[in-house]
Formats: C-alpha cells, sequence, structure tokens
C-alpha cells in the first residue's frame, strides 16, 4: 500500500478546533497482496490467548463461523478483481492498517469477529486505540464505481445519534486500558470514515466532505480520520 497523507489546511482551517483531523490517500496497487494480508489477519486468532478466560470463550464462539465465511467464501472466491464482498473488508483493512502504520494506533479484531452476527455488522466495522488512548470508530464503505465518503460519514453521524458507539464499549472493553476507559466516560474518542476512492481529483473529495455539516458535528470530538482508498 502507498499512504499519501494530504495537508488538512490546504482545504480548510481548524485551527480553532482542538479535535485532531487527518487526511490520507491510499493506494492498493497489488490486489492479490492485499487479498492475502486480510486472509492471514482474519484467520490468525492469537489474540484471542491474550485475553482473560472469559472474554476467550465469548470470543471464540463470536469468531468462529465468520472467520469460516469470510475465509472459505468471501476470500476464497476472489481471482483477479475486486468485488463488493471483498470490498469492504479491503477499505475496513486499509484503514486500520493506515492507523497502526502511521498515526501508532492499535488494531483491535475487526467487528465481525466481536460478534454474534455471522456477517453484516450492523454497527462500526473496525476501530482501533490511538496514541492518546482514545477508542476510534470506523466506517467503511465500499463501492466499485463510486467514491461513498458522503455515506460514510452520513452513516457516522446516524450511528452517533442511536449511541451505538456507546453500545459496542462493552464488547471492546477486553481491548481498553483504565485511561481509555476514563477517556470513554469523559465522552472522549475518534472517528475514521473510510471509503473507496474512484474520481479523477482526491483533493476535491476531501474538501467537500472537510466542509460537509457531519464534520462539523465530529470535529467535536478528539480524532477525525478520512481515508480514501483506491485499488489502482
Amino acid at each position: 500500500m502507498k499512504l499519501i497523507t494530504k495537508p488538512v489546511s490546504t482545504y480548510r482551517d481548524f485551527s480553532s478546533s482542538a479535535c485532531d483531523v487527518n487526511c490520507i490517500h491510499v493506494q492498493i496497487t497489488n490486489l492479490k497482496s492485499i487479498v492475502d494480508e486480510i486472509h492471514e489477519t482474519i484467520a490468525d486468532t492469537s489474540w484471542i490467548d491474550k485475553l482473560d478466560a472469559l472474554s476467550q470463550e465469548i470470543f471464540r464462539a463470536t469468531s468462529e463461523r465468520t472467520i469460516d465465511k469470510i475465509v472459505n467464501q468471501i476470500i476464497a472466491g476472489i481471482t483477479s478483481t475486486v468485488n463488493e464482498d471483498i470490498g469492504e473488508y479491503i477499505v475496513s483493512y486499509a484503514g486500520q492498517s493506515v492507523l497502526e502504520t502511521n498515526f501508532s494506533h492499535i488494531k483491535i479484531p475487526l467487528a465481525e469477529l466481536l460478534k454474534e452476527k455471522v456477517s453484516g455488522n450492523p454497527g462500526f466495522d473496525f476501530h482501533t486505540l490511538s496514541s492518546k488512548r482514545f477508542l476510534v470508530f470506523g466506517e467503511a464503505k465500499f463501492s466499485l464505481d463510486g467514491t461513498p465518503r458522503a455515506i460514510a460519514l452520513d452513516q457516522i453521524g446516524e450511528f452517533i445519534t442511536l449511541k451505538k458507539e456507546i453500545a459496542e464499549v462493552q464488547t471492546f472493553r477486553p481491548f481498553m486500558d483504565d485511561e481509555c476507559e476514563k477517556n470513554i466516560l469523559a465522552g472522549m474518542r475518534g472517528y475514521a470514515a473510510a471509503f473507496s476512492f474512484n474520481a479523477k481529483d482526491i483533493d476535491t473529495i476531501f474538501k467537500n466532505a472537510l466542509e460537509s455539516d457531519i464534520v462539523d458535528e465530529l470535529i467535536k470530538h478528539n480524532e477525525l480520520y478520512l481515508i480514501a482508498v483506491e485499488i489502482c
């Protein structure tokens, strides 16, 4: 993956906001390589062994069928082209990886592996712990021929209205430390909108996103990441 961090100040002045706003353009040039990475990541359940005994039992039960479906049905069917089934996983994986490598976040296993539903997770798609110990809630949207940045941002706004992020905290407590829990209780957290990029001008995409009404709401929080994922 090639990562290009874009200077937010060229799109909008956020100097009056305490929110840390970031725009990242990800270019994926080798589809097979990224699918192999996703396969390896999904199939690796070593993270379960690092949890307390009760959490191990819970997450072994919730993740088993989802891992089987993703690995044996979705990933196994990929040849040389991307499709809708794998697309959102690529966007989620790329979003998490960027936050880990460029911003020193800690990855949390994808939400679908931690919840009871086998697929089609009805909440946020991915989560990380930022270097400042904020829990970051990520939404991923994919389109074969579009750039669904507005859909991703609006979905985050809808989830906030429904208090989805608070409802999800119990699921992620085994991955959080005391400082992160205190931040959650104080209303301190971050959001990430990751979306497929199929347009000519990345700057226009980021500019329009940062000038949207929903961003005015999101910058009331601590961290915001806009991640455009281009499959070349």
